[in-house]
C-alpha cells in the first residue's frame, strides 16, 4: 500500500517526486470515498458497515499526516535556501575579505616595510636635532636675560624627579601615538617661550621641559617596538631600525651643534631655538598623518599602575646587593654627566679671555665657540662607542681563563642578547678603569689656574677626553645592566634611579649659586671616584686571583723572553773574552781558556 510507504519514509528525505505522487494518490482515494452515498456511513445516519467508517478514518488521517509532512518539508526547503543563500554570502564575504588582507600584507608587509623605517626614523633625527639645538647655548641664553641660570635649569630636573614615575603608566593607557603628539606639541610651546626675557615664561618652559625629557626617553621607543611587532615584522628588522636609530642620532647630535652655531651666528642665542621649534613640527606633522596609535597592552588601560612601578622597582633593589649596588654606580655617573653639561659652558667661559686668539674653539668675538664644541663632544662620544669593543676585548685579555698546566681555573662566561659570549669580570674591570680616567679628566679645572694661558685649551682637551670616556662606559654600564638585572625590572628600576638623580642633580647645580664653578668640578670628580671605588667591589674574588696570575705569568713571559733575546750578545761578550785571554796568556791552551771563561746559556738565564 502506497501509504504504508509513505508513513515509513523519514520526513526530511521525502523529495518533490515522491510528495506529488502520494498528493495524486491521496486525491483518488478521497474522491473513490466522497463518491460514496454519503448515507452508506452508519456514523453519519446512514446503513453503511463498520468496513466504510474504518475506511474514512484512514482516509482523514493519511491526508492529515500528509499536510503535516508537506508544510515541514516547505519550512525545510525555505530554511535551507536561506541557509544556502546565507553560507553563500558569507562565503563570498570571506573571499573578499582574504583578499583585501592579502593585499594589505603584500603592501605593508613587503612594499613597506622601508616606509615604515624611513618614516620612523625621520622622525627620530627631527627630535634628536630639536633635542641638541636647545642644548647648546641655553646657558648662554639665560645668562643674556640676566636671571640665575642654575636656578632656572634645576627647575627641569626638579620636575622631571616628580613627574617621572607617572609618566610610564600615563604612556601606556593615553596611547604611544597622542604621547607622542604631546611630546611635539610641549616642546614647540618651550621653545617658543625661551625666545622671550620673561622670567614666569621662562619658569614655566623648564617645569615643563622636565615632563618632556621623560616623554622623550619612553614614547618613541616603545612606540616602534609595539608597532613593529603588530605590522608582523622579523625581530631582526627590528634590530635593523634600532641599529639605524643610533647611528643617526649620534649624525643628529653632532650636526646639531653645528648648526646651533650657525643658527645663533645669524638670529642670536634664540636662533638655536626657532630651529628647534621648525624640527618639533616636522615630527609631529609626520606622528600625526603616519603613526597608528598603540597601547602598553591590547587593552587600553590594561597596564601596570604608578604604584605598581615603584613597588616592584623598591623589591627589586632590597632583594638584590649587585642591583643596589648598580643603581647606585649609574645614577651617580648619570648625575655627573648632567651636571657636566650644565658646568662645561661657564668654565670655558671663565677660561677663554686669557687664551690666545689663535686657540681651537673660540670664535671671532674670543668666546667659545658653543656650538661648534657641543658638536665635537658629540662626535667624541661616538668615537668612544665605536672603541668600546676593541678595548673591551682587550680588558678581556687580561682577565681571560688560562689552560688548567698555569695553575687557574677556567671562569664562567655568560651569553648577553645582543653582545654575545661575555665575561663579567672583563666588563668591570674595564669600566672600572674608565671611571678612574674620568675621576682625573673631571679634575682638571679644578687643578688648573684660572688666568692661565692654556687653561682653556687644556680644559677643552679634557673635556673632550671625557665624553670619549662617556662613549666607553655607556655601553659596558648596558651589559652590565644585562647581567645582573632581570628583564621585567630594568624598566621599573631605572625609573624610580631617575628620580634620585633628577634630585641629586638639581641639588648640585643650586649649589653653585654658592661655590666656585672649580669646586664643582671637584665634587663632580669625587662622584666618579665612588662609582669607580663600587664597580670595583663588584668583582668576584676568584676573578681578582686570575688577574694578578695573568699579570705575573705576563711578567715572567716578558723576562724570560727579554733573557732570551740578551742571550745572542752575552755569547758574543764570551768569545772576545776568550779571545783576548788567549792573547795576554799563551802559555794557556785554547781549550783551557775556554773551558775557565765560558758562559753557558743556563747561567746566563740564572
Amino acid at each position: 500500500m502506497w501509504n504504508e510507504e509513505y508513513l515509513s519514509t523519514p520526513v526530511n528525505t521525502l523529495d518533490d517526486e515522491f510528495v506529488n505522487d502520494q498528493e495524486k494518490e491521496v486525491d483518488d482515494s478521497n474522491d473513490s470515498i466522497l463518491g460514496t452515498d454519503y448515507l452508506a456511513f452508519p456514523s453519519l445516519g446512514g446503513d453503511g458497515g463498520a468496513d466504510d467508517a474504518k475506511l474514512w478514518n484512514q482516509s482523514n488521517e493519511l491526508r492529515r499526516r500528509w499536510r503535516a509532512a508537506n508544510d515541514a518539508m516547505n519550512e525545510n526547503s525555505q530554511d535551507a535556501s536561506s541557509s544556502a543563500n546565507n553560507n553563500k554570502s558569507f562565503v563570498e564575504q570571506q573571499q573578499r575579505y582574504a583578499k583585501i588582507e592579502k593585499k594589505n600584507k603584500k603592501a605593508t608587509g613587503i612594499m613597506s616595510f622601508s616606509a615604515f623605517r624611513i618614516n620612523y626614523l625621520v622622525v627620530h633625527i627631527a627630535i634628536m636635532l630639536a633635542d641638541g639645538l636647545q642644548g647648546t647655548h641655553l646657558y648662554v641664553l639665560y645668562e643674556g636675560y640676566g636671571y640665575s641660570v642654575a636656578s632656572l635649569y634645576s627647575l627641569g630636573f626638579v620636575s622631571g624627579a616628580i613627574t617621572s614615575p607617572f609618566i610610564g603608566p600615563l604612556v601606556d593607557k593615553l596611547g604611544r601615538k597622542r604621547a607622542a603628539m604631546l611630546y611635539c606639541s610641549l616642546e614647540m610651546f618651550i621653545n617658543w617661550l625661551e625666545q622671550f626675557p620673561y622670567f614666569y615664561g621662562l619658569i614655566v618652559s623648564r617645569v615643563i621641559g622636565g615632563v618632556t625629557t621623560n616623554l622623550l626617553f619612553s614614547v618613541f621607543e616603545s612606540w616602534l617596538v609595539t608597532e613593529h611587532r603588530r605590522r608582523g615584522y622579523a625581530e631582526k628588522k627590528l634590530e635593523t631600525i634600532l641599529r639605524d636609530s643610533v647611528i643617526l642620532s649620534n649624525i643628529a647630535a653632532i650636526a646639531s651643534g653645528f648648526l646651533a652655531e650657525l643658527l645663533a651666528v645669524r638670529l642670536g642665542p634664540v636662533g638655536p631655538f626657532e630651529g628647534a621649534v621648525v624640527c618639533t613640527a616636522i615630527a609631529l606633522v609626520l606622528v600625526t598623518t603616519m603613526w597608528r596609535e598603540n597601547y602598553g597592552s591590547d587593552v587600553p588601560g590594561g597596564v601596570v599602575s604608578m604604584r605598581g612601578y615603584m613597588k616592584g622597582a623598591f623589591k627589586t633593589i632590597v632583594r638584590d646587593t649587585n642591583i643596589s649596588r648598580i643603581g647606585v654606580i649609574q645614577g651617580l655617573t648619570e648625575g655627573s654627566l648632567q651636571t657636566f653639561v650644565f658646568l662645561w659652558s661657564p668654565a670655558l667661559a671663565r677660561f677663554a679671555p686669557s687664551a690666545p686668539p689663535t686657540a681651537l674653539g673660540l670664535d671671532g668675538n674670543h668666546e667659545p665657540a658653543y656650538g661648534h664644541i657641543f658638536g665635537a663632544f658629540m662626535a667624541c662620544g661616538v668615537a668612544g662607542g665605536l672603541a668600546e669593543p676593541y678595548v673591551r676585548r682587550a680588558a678581556t685579555y687580561l682577565v681571560r681563563d688560562h689552560d688548567r698546566r698555569s695553575g687557574l681555573v677556567r671562569g664562567d662566561t655568560i651569553i648577553v642578547e645582543g653582545e654575545g659570549e661575555v665575561k663579567p669580570a672583563a666588563v668591570e674591570f674595564m669600566t672600572t678603569g674608565v671611571y678612574m680616567a674620568c675621576t682625573c679628566l673631571l679634575l682638571v679645572p679644578f687643578l688648573v689656574p684660572a688666568d692661565g694661558e692654556y687653561s682653556f685649551s687644556v680644559s677643552l682637551g679634557a673635556f673632550l677626553l671625557y665624553e670619549f670616556m662617556v662613549g666607553l662606559y655607556m655601553p659596558c654600564e648596558g651589559v652590565i645592566r644585562s647581567i645582573y638585572m632581570p628583564t621585567s625590572s630594568v624598566c621599573s628600576v631605572m625609573t624610580m634611579l631617575r628620580v634620585i638623580v633628577n634630585i641629586a642633580v638639581a641639588v648640585g647645580v643650586i649649589s653653585t649659586n654658592y661655590v666656585t664653578f672649580r669646586m664643582a668640578f671637584a665634587a663632580v670628580s669625587s662622584l666618579m671616584l665612588i662609582s669607580s671605588a663600587v664597580q670595583l667591589s663588584m668583582v668576584d674574588g676568584r676573578e681578582w686571583k686570575n688577574f694578578v696570575l695573568r699579570v705575573s705569568v705576563t711578567s715572567v713571559v716578558s723576562v724570560e723572553e727579554d733573557a732570551v733575546t740578551e742571550l745572542p750578545s752575552a755569547l758574543e761578550l764570551t768569545r772576545k773574552l776568550s779571545l783576548q785571554s788567549s792573547v795576554e796568556a799563551p802559555s794557556c791552551t785554547s781549550s783551557q781558556s775556554s773551558n775557565s771563561l765560558s758562559i753557558s746559556p743556563d747561567s746566563v738565564r740564572a
